[in-house]
């Protein structure tokens, strides 16, 4: 942080700061089980005990990293909004305060039903208000012509996903956060489509949950990949909504209506589920860039076609692939390698499809680079999740179409 910013504190309240910076740190990389009290008070050089001084326990300081959080970014988004000229320039404003490396990394809300009832309200009003502040700016440059038509709360909860996710993110990529910020500005203005007034030819892909055929129902092979595809689908979709280590396996039984001893018998303990999420998310995500790379048509399309999988994917709960919401390096070793290289493949399979749309003239290039603009990607549906519940029908069944287009042309305006 910088020194100007802590002038006229006290040293109370410095020592709160620079603790919540570190709370934040682990929050994002490790989650909530793998960040203690023990552990922050060790990075900043002080006794555990004389962390109680500014939090309670585990549970108040992730309540008041979160709500630092939310804070900071209606702080920074109104002040960009004071200082821009112009809608765009607002939100280009808004983003480089957040992500500029000169500032402290905010806590990403991933497990906010960790929290208690009465902290979890207040938080999720905070980030309610800020989404609504963001599309009413997003609102009056549609209304000034300076921006596109688009749903603007939908949008706004992409913007704010995006910087969420290159947040948690950012430090696992060889890529500079000055990078990212101008990919996202980029993309943001003009999408990734060479010829924005092209009209949209894609076929959204059919997401199909498993199904077991009548002729089938009595191979127990397949029975019990039906069965276990069930735990997992239903473990996936609540760990995104609350985080895995507010949801139990009591929970995930109950949505599946069977007893948590048969998760047990089926999958294991709930550290082996998380790891057969994850690889479970993998494994979906491959086949969508397998089909992509296979698409027949345009590069764009066949973007515009992943993007639109993904984006439906993550609002479905038979379908929703686990969020990586913390770093791999909560996961074991073992877990982490093996999607470490599912990762590597999709990258290179997705970098040869985007070079291939350059050479057709259907993508546009990127001055940061190709990998920055794809890893954008999977960022603008990443939260959806968290905020389903304020979604109508018409808006879930609306948000694969506007991301994809957020996505495919940005906010600027198709014509002069």
């Amino acid at each position: 942080m910088k020194k100007r910013e802590l002038n006229g504190l006290t040293s109370r309240e410095i020592k709160l700061i620079r603790a919540l910076d570190e709370g934040a740190k682990a929050l994002n990389r490790r989650g909530v089980s793998q960040t203690s009290l023990t552990e922050i008070a060790k990075r900043l050089g002080i006794s555990r005990s004389a962390l109680y001084y500014y939090f309670e326990d585990q549970q108040d300081l992730v309540f008041q990293c979160y709500r630092r959080s939310c804070e900071q970014l209606t702080l920074r988004l109104n002040e960009a909004r004071r200082r821009s000229s112009g809608t765009f320039e607002a939100i280009e404003i808004f983003i480089e305060s957040i992500l500029n490396e000169d500032q402290p990394e905010f806590a990403v809300l991933s497990e906010p039903s960790f929290l208690r009832t009465d902290q979890r309200s207040m938080i999720f009003k905070l980030y309610d208000n800020l989404r609504t502040n963001l599309a009413d700016i997003l609102d009056e440059g549609i209304n000034s012509k300076e921006l596109r038509p688009c749903h603007s709360k939908l949008v706004a909860s992409a913007i704010i996903g995006l910087i969420s996710w290159i947040t948690k993110i950012h430090q696992t990529r060889d890529l500079s956060r000055n990078d990212l910020i101008k990919t996202i500005k980029s993309m943001l203005h003009s999408g990734i489509a060479a010829d924005r007034s092209a009209p949209i030819h894609y076929t959204p892909f059919t997401l199909s949950p498993m199904s077991v055929p009548a002729w089938q129902a009595f191979d127990q092979e397949v029975m019990l990949a039906a069965r276990q595809e069930a735990f997992l689908s239903a473990a996936s979709w609540l760990f995104n909504l609350k985080g895995v280590d507010a949801t139990s396996l009591d929970e995930i039984a109950q949505r599946v209506g069977v007893t948590k001893k048969l998760i047990y018998h089926n999958i294991g303990d709930k550290q082996v589920l998380v790891d057969q999420c994850y690889r479970r998310a993998y494994n979906f995500y491959e086949d969508i860039g397998t089909r992509v790379h296979a698409y027949k048509g345009s590069r764009i399309d066949a973007l515009s076609a992943a993007a639109h999988a993904l984006a439906e994917a993550s609002m479905r709960s038979d379908i929703a692939p686990f969020r990586p919401f913390t770093g791999l390096e909560s996961q074991p070793k073992a877990v982490s390698k093996k999607l470490r290289e599912s990762e590597r493949h999709l990258t290179s399979l997705y970098l040869e499809i985007y070079k291939q749309g350059i050479a057709e003239g259907s993508l546009t290039k990127v001055d940061a680079g190709i990998p920055a603009m794809l890893l954008l990607l999977p960022g603008t549906v990443e939260w959806l999740p968290k905020w389903l519940e304020s979604f109508s029908d018409a808006d879930r069944a609306r948000a694969p179409w506007e991301l994809t287009e957020l996505y495919r042309l940005g906010l600027r305006p198709l014509y002069p």
